[in-house]
């Protein structure tokens, strides 16, 4: 009689544990494959409440903007099945990328649920800036020098890369070997510091390319301007 007691209380714990609703996705993880960009990917998550409750989703998440989802409805009865659906937009992406999307329900067994797209975006007409170095440190120099630094700007997408736009402050000047840079070729940058007054100066020289996805290059310079050697009176 006791064990069967036992057994009862056993039973009917199990059966609360497990009580309430219970959101059961098909696929937690989708893979688009290979994409060109800019293509607009829509994807489907479907479900299904597989509890005894009222299955309420409150809330979905996405991990960026260039995720959209929506809802039909927020509430599903037991053994009613569900989509969510996602729009992913590609453009300004390139090579793997993974998204996520967070959906939020009343599931106490599992309350946040993570699904995840992912995919490779390739480009058809692009072009890509890399730079060698992105801060110019000059050190100590005297207020009367002028020295200058050299950063080799490259061009490793397949379309040309344009140099647009220079902006500095007054006290720098630059100057480029070419504008144009051709797909896998380079160009020099030479950037000259004139010191205005003594102390620790530090500036940002920004170029704006045609470049695909960072279209502006930024570089620090940094120096630390001092008297330097006076001039021996005669």
């Amino acid at each position: 009689m006791k064990r069967t007691i036992i057994l009862l209380i056993i039973m009917i714990m199990a059966v609360v544990i497990h009580a309430g609703p219970e959101i059961t996705f098909e696929k937690k993880k989708i893979d688009f494959g290979e994409i060109t960009s800019g293509k607009v990917m829509d994807l489907v998550y479907n479900f299904e409440n597989t509890g005894d409750e009222t299955l309420i989703i409150k809330n979905i998440n996405t991990s960026c903007g260039c995720t959209y989802t929506r809802l039909e409805k927020k509430e599903y009865e037991p053994g009613e099945k569900g989509t969510i659906p996602v729009k992913f937009f590609s453009k300004g992406f390139r090579g793997k990328v993974v998204k996520t999307v967070t959906v939020v329900s009343n599931d106490k067994s599992d309350p946040y649920i993570r699904l995840v797209l992912s995919g490779l975006i390739k480009l058809k007409n692009f072009s890509v800036v890399e730079v060698d170095n992105d801060v110019l440190d000059f050190g100590k120099i005297g207020i009367n020098e002028n020295p200058s630094k050299e950063v080799m700007i490259k061009n490793t997408g397949n379309i040309d890369l344009r140099i647009l736009e220079v902006t500095h402050s007054p006290e720098v000047s630059t100057v480029f070997t070419k504008k144009i840079i051709k797909p896998g070729k380079e160009c020099m940058l030479t950037v000259t510091f004139n010191p205005f007054q003594i102390g620790q100066f530090s500036t940002f020289l920004r170029v704006r390319t045609n470049a695909f996805k960072s279209p502006l290059l930024i570089i620090r310079l940094k120096t630390d301007i001092t008297e330097g050697e006076k001039e021996i009176e005669e």
